[in-house]
C-alpha cells in the first residue's frame, strides 16, 4: 500500500534554520542547546502554518515570510542608532530603560536605577537556570523563537518588594547587519512584589524588517504586574510575539495592548490561570489604516476556583487594512466560582476595512458568570447627527466619536505619563 508524502508547510524556513544552527559554531548560548535542538525537530516534525491552520486562518504570516528573509545568516547590528537611544534615554530620567535592537540586548545604553535589593537584570546567557523559567507553546513562530533565539534578559522583581521606577523596554527594529531580530525575556515577580513594564516596540527607517519575540512573566503569590505594550512598526515590519503568563494565587495581572501601525502584527497572549483568587486583565485597542494587518489571539485558561478575568479589545480600522480578534476563556471543571468576561468592539470606517472576530468560551464548571460578545459597525449616524446640530463639523464630529470610543481603554492605563502620550498618539491619528 502506497503511503502519501506529508507535506510540510514552511520547508525553506526550516532549512534556513537548519543551517542558522549548523553555523553557530560554538558561539550560541550553551545552557539553550538543548531547548535549540528540540525546537529544530519540532519544526522539522510540524513545519509552520499552512493555508488551512485554523489559528492563522486570516493571518498567512508563513507566506508573509518565506523567501523575503536570510534566515539562514542572521548577523549582529553593525549599526545601532546610539544618538536615538541616547535621546530616549534622557526622555526617561529616573525610570529603568532597556534596549533592543533587532533583538540584541544592548546594555552599553541601558540604564538602571533601581536597586539591586528590588530588582535585577542579567543577560539571559547569565542564567543557567533560564530554561526552567521558560513556558512552553506549540505555537510554531515561539518554536521558532527557539531556534534562532541568542540574546535576551532574566528580570527579576524581589521578594516583597515595589519597583517605583517603570521598567521600559524599547525594541528597536533596523535594515543593518540583519533585518532580522529574535529576542526571549523573562519576567520573574517574586511573592508579594510590584512593578509596571512598559514596552515600545518601533523601526528606525522604513526598510522591511522581522522581528520575534517570546517574553514569559511568572507572577507569584499575591504579586502585582502590569504590561503596557505601544506598537508602532513601519509599513514594512513584521512582527510576531508570544507573551506567556502563569499567576498564582491572590496575583494581578495586567496587559495593555496598543498598535498603531506595521506591515503585519501578530500577538499571542497565552495566560495561565494557577491559584485561587488570580485576577487577569486584557486591554487592547489597535487603529488600522493604509494596508496594515494587525492579529490579536489571546487565551485565558482558569484551572483554579474563585478567578476573575476581564477583556476588552476594540479597534479602528481605515482603508484596506485588516484587524483579527480571537479570544478564548477557558474554565475548567475545577474552576467554580469563576467570572469571565470578555468584548470585542469594531468600528469600520472604509467599505473596504476588514474585521474578523471571534470570541470563543468554553466551560465545563457550572457555577461560573461568563459572558464574551463582539460588535462591528460603522460611525453611530444618530450620534454625528447631535454634533453637527451644535455647530461641529463632519470630520471634527467623526473624530470627537473615535477617541470617545478608544478612550473606554485608554483610560484603563494606570500611568499618568503614559495615559498623556497614548493619548497624544491616539488624537494625532484621529486628526481630533
Amino acid at each position: 500500500m502506497s503511503t502519501v508524502e506529508k507535506k510540510i508547510f514552511g520547508q525553506e524556513l526550516i532549512n534556513q534554520a537548519e543551517s542558522y544552527v549548523s553555523n553557530l559554531n560554538g558561539s550560541s548560548i550553551a545552557h539553550l542547546k538543548a531547548q535549540r535542538d528540540e525546537a529544530l525537530t519540532q519544526l522539522k516534525d510540524a513545519g509552520f502554518p499552512g493555508p488551512k491552520a485554523e489559528e492563522y486562518k486570516f493571518t498567512k504570516l508563513t507566506k508573509a515570510i518565506e523567501g523575503k528573509f536570510d534566515f539562514a545568516n542572521v548577523k549582529s547590528v553593525t549599526q545601532k542608532p546610539s544618538e536615538k537611544m541616547k535621546e530616549i534615554a534622557r526622555k526617561h530620567e529616573g525610570a529603568n530603560v532597556l534596549f533592543f535592537v533587532n533583538g540584541e540586548f544592548d546594555q552599553e545604553h541601558s540604564k538602571v536605577v533601581s536597586p539591586e535589593s528590588e530588582i535585577t537584570i542579567e543577560p539571559l546567557n547569565n542564567r543557567a537556570d533560564a530554561t526552567n523559567l521558560m513556558s512552553e507553546t506549540n505555537d510554531a513562530f515561539a518554536i521558532q523563537n527557539k531556534v534562532f533565539v541568542n540574546s535576551g534578559v532574566v528580570i527579576e522583581v524581589k521578594k516583597s518588594k515595589v519597583v517605583s521606577a517603570p521598567v521600559i523596554c524599547y525594541y528597536i527594529s533596523v535594515e543593518s547587519g540583519s533585518n532580522v531580530g529574535f529576542v526571549k525575556n523573562i519576567y520573574l515577580a517574586h511573592e508579594n512584589s510590584q512593578a509596571d513594564f512598559v514596552h515600545f516596540h518601533y523601526s528606525e527607517g522604513e526598510g522591511r524588517t522581522f522581528c520575534n519575540e517570546t517574553k514569559n512573566y511568572i507572577v507569584k503569590a499575591n504579586a502585582n504586574i502590569s504590561l503596557y505594550k505601544v506598537q508602532e512598526e513601519s509599513s514594512n515590519a513584521i512582527y510576531v510575539g508570544n507573551t506567556n503568563v502563569s499567576q498564582e494565587r491572590d496575583s494581578v495581572f495586567s496587559s495593555y495592548v496598543f498598535t498603531f501601525d506595521g506591515d503585519i502584527v501578530r500577538n499571542n497572549l497565552n495566560i495561565s490561570v494557577n491559584g485561587e483568587g488570580v485576577e487577569s486583565n486584557m486591554y487592547g485597542l489597535y487603529l488600522t489604516k493604509g494596508k496594515s494587518h494587525v492579529d490579536n489571539h489571546t487565551t485565558v485558561d482558569h484551572t483554579q476556583p474563585n478567578t476573575n478575568s476581564n477583556e476588552l479589545y476594540k479597534g479602528i480600522i481605515d482603508d484596506e487594512s485588516r484587524a483579527v480578534f480571537n479570544g478564548k476563556i477557558f474554565v475548567r471543571q475545577a474552576a467554580q466560582k469563576t467570572n469571565a468576561f470578555q468584548s470585542n468592539g469594531n468600528i469600520l470606517l472604509s467599505d473596504k476595512a476588514v474585521i474578523n472576530t471571534k470570541p470563543q468560551l468554553e466551560i465545563w464548571a457550572d457555577d461560573v458568570k461568563c459572558s464574551h460578545g463582539c460588535t462591528t459597525g460603522q460611525l453611530d449616524e444618530e450620534a454625528i447627527f447631535y454634533l453637527r446640530a451644535r455647530g461641529i463639523s463632519l470630520e471634527k464630529a467623526k473624530s470627537m466619536i473615535l477617541l470617545a470610543n478608544a478612550s473606554e481603554v485608554i483610560e484603563k492605563i494606570k500611568l499618568g505619563w503614559l495615559k498623556m502620550e497614548v493619548t497624544d498618539k491616539v488624537v494625532e491619528r484621529l486628526e481630533v
